[in-house]
């Protein structure tokens, strides 16, 4: 979306309050920035004059601008105070060198915002629909970019991103902001229940898909089979009906096994029970067809061991794979994901223990319906990094599911923890590789809530994605992919500082 006018950089802003946000906050640089108001009203805050005259490091620069505004609006300071503020500890930062030694001191900007004339809000009629990019009735939705999800700071809404998204960096084949597709763990549901005010939120598979449906920015919601559905006693139709008026989508069926296959499901050494585990997988690949999911994602607690020299190694392979084989067969037209989990309290090892082992199975099976899901706390369990698991998994072109998480990654501790909360960087990289391998699947959000609200964590969940995602385009932009063949670790550091979202 071209920006070089006043007038672009305002057609721009009103197409993102066309989907969604309330306010529309631009910075300009040098030339200042503008607000876009609810109302319809523009606020220009014309640019600050830099301390000492000369600009000496930007780093850090629209950081402060935009914490000062958002600090002013939390305080309840009128908008043009608050953008004042934002323009002064803008102009701070520059004048002085590094990001956080440049960070403005809050009197120096008090004082410093002081002296700039506040500037009068000037309505500007507004431009039709139909002329903006990026609107109308069959646009989807974007959300607002804010950390925050309710009360007046969410008025501090960020055009920058999307701008920089769409400016440079974007690989062939990667998925833009607009296209990402968001599911979370829906038995998070059940967490704070307290909080529930809706009616129609009770307390089972199809309340919990209700609640879920009240979560800004979420598109799909993969259901566990039959744990969901025919273990709960929910229909097809139900679960059809219970979407819809959710205004979500299927987006994968996830197998969980009975306790009845603790012995093993695809490496049971019964054969009996092997079929009888191989029927269960193809019966929910087709109940996935029937709720409109292409993916069948096969995660199983028991296909494993606890000591040495308690199975045959060649003969557990051997299983899983004819076992696959005859899933893949029975569902040619979708895609058959294994979710490996290296360790579990149910099964210590796992008969698929890594992100390597598990392309050798993919590649024994042979079958081009066969992938993987990658889980990121499966991956920190395995002592991987999961970017470089999502490298060669999705430079293959096998990478059919991604399930996102965080995690200190103690021994036997699976932590579900708020995407990008612990490992920051990796979640930065992980998004960056998913670009670099084209992966055109949807997102899914494998965390425990816990005590903290589940809407709201799978809100922040949302937005941390689609912000690390922008940040890793702005960082292909920027000569990322230079330090990767250099392995200069430090420039990429700094890089990495200076894209922060």
């Amino acid at each position: 979306m071209p920006t070089g006018t006043e007038a672009e950089v305002l057609g721009a802003a009103r197409a993102l309050q066309a989907r969604g946000a309330r306010a529309v906050l631009v910075t300009l640089g040098a030339e200042g920035a503008l607000l876009l108001t609810e109302d319809g009203d523009v606020l220009r805050q014309p640019p600050c004059a830099v301390p000492g005259g000369a600009v000496v490091d930007e780093t850090g620069a629209g950081d402060s601008f935009r914490a000062a505004f958002c600090v002013a609006l939390v305080e309840g300071r009128p908008l043009p105070e608050a953008l004042a503020l934002a323009a002064a500890a803008g102009a701070i930062a520059v004048s002085r060198l590094g990001a956080i030694p440049s960070l403005p001191r809050r009197a120096e900007a008090d004082a410093l915002a002081s002296r700039l004339a506040t500037p009068a809000a000037a309505p500007v009629a507004a431009p039709d629909a139909a002329a903006v990019p990026g609107t109308g009735a069959n646009h989807a939705a974007v959300e607002p970019w804010s950390l925050f999800n309710h009360g007046p700071r969410a008025t501090a809404m960020r055009l920058e991103l999307e701008e920089e998204a769409s400016a440079g960096g974007q690989l062939a084949g990667a998925m833009r902001l607009d296209e990402l597709r968001f599911a979370s763990r829906l038995n998070s549901m059940k967490d704070r229940r307290d909080l529930c005010t809706d009616a129609a939120h009770t307390n089972d598979v199809l309340g919990w898909v209700a609640r879920q449906g009240g979560v800004r920015g979420l598109t799909h919601v993969d259901l566990n089979y039959p744990q969901h559905l025919d273990a709960a006693g929910v229909s097809v139709e139900a679960a059809r009906g219970a979407l819809k008026a959710a205004g979500l989508r299927a987006g994968a069926v996830c197998l969980r096994y009975p306790p009845k296959f603790r012995l093993g499901a695809m490496t049971h050494p019964d054969a009996a029970l092997r079929a009888e585990a191989v029927a269960l997988t193809v019966a929910a690949g087709h109940c996935g067809g029937q709720l409109g999911a292409d993916e069948l994602v096969v995660w199983s607690a028991y296909c494993g061991y606890d000591y040495a020299l308690q199975v045959d190694y060649d003969a557990l392979w051997e299983r899983v794979v004819h076992s696959f084989q005859a899933v893949c067969d029975a569902l040619p037209e979708t895609k058959v994901s294994l979710e490996f989990k290296p360790t579990d309290e149910n099964t210590r090892f796992f008969a698929v223990p890594s992100s390597g082992a598990a392309l050798q199975l993919v590649s024994d099976v042979g079958r081009a319906n066969m992938g993987l899901t990658l889980d990121i706390g499966h991956c920190l369990m395995a002592g991987e990094n999961p970017a470089q698991s999502v490298a060669m998994v999705g430079g293959r072109g096998k990478l059919f599911g991604v399930q996102c998480n965080d995690g200190y990654g103690r021994l036997g501790a699976e932590d579900g923890l708020m995407f990008g909360s612990v490992n920051p960087r990796m979640a930065l990289e992980f998004c960056t590789w998913l670009q670099k391998t084209a992966y055109r699947g949807h997102i899914y959000f494998d965390t425990f809530p816990g005590v903290v609200d589940p809407v709201a964590e799978c809100e922040y969940n949302i937005q941390r994605f689609k912000a690390l995602w922008v940040q890793a385009e702005r960082l292909r932009a920027a000569g990322m992919d230079d330090c990767l063949a250099r392995h200069d670790a430090l420039t990429s550091l700094a890089l990495q500082d200076k894209t922060r979202c």
